[in-house]
């Protein structure tokens, strides 16, 4: 006497799903190796500037297209980009690019957008650079920073000299940001 631990159906419903699952990792392997062997993407094994990692990849390369940045959100195809084409969040922050008040957002706005918000992100973190070196000698030291501050800024002092300019800080940010090796 043959004893079945599961019915027919439920047999051939597991097999399915077997077969199924093999032929989706099958898919996903293959996908991996023709993108691995296309060079990350096709770049030549370097990433495309959007795909540069962290936010410093906008500053190293400059803002985004914009005309990517218009192809993919018109949603209605007719080649314009509306406020009301992009998501909220970018809404708010875009809304202002609309410099000639026509409703839509030209990549000439776009690009105008971007570089002043660079300009005012720089302006920025001059300021508080500025506010930090308490005797405007262009350095930030232990004293002006404090100790548990300076352990972590110690790491840019380029030249060892127990000082950080805003060149050595800058200069340093990348590697910061960077990914730990594993």
């Amino acid at each position: 006497m043959k004893l079945a631990l599961f019915s027919n159906k439920t047999h051939s419903a597991i097999r399915r799903f077997v077969l199924g699952s093999f032929l989706a990792a099958a898919v996903l392997a293959g996908g991996g190796a023709a993108y691995a062997a296309n060079g990350a993407g096709g770049t030549g094994g370097k990433p495309a500037p959007h795909q540069a990692q962290g936010k410093d990849a906008r500053r190293q390369h400059g803002p985004k297209d914009p005309a990517r940045l218009i192809k993919r959100f018109d949603k209605n195809g007719d080649g314009k980009l509306t406020v009301a084409e992009l998501p909220e969040k970018a809404q708010k922050r875009l809304g202002k690019a609309d410099t000639n008040n026509d409703g839509t957002l030209s990549a000439e706005e776009l690009k105008a957008h971007a570089e002043l918000r660079m300009k005012d992100r720089a302006a920025k973190q001059k300021a508080r650079f500025a506010k930090k070196d308490k005797n405007g000698d262009g350095f930030l030291t232990r004293d002006e920073v404090g100790d548990k501050r300076w352990e972590r800024m110690k790491a840019a002092d380029a030249n060892r000299d127990g000082k950080v300019s805003a060149d050595e800080l800058r200069a340093a940010r990348p590697a910061r940001k960077a990914p730990a090796a594993r």
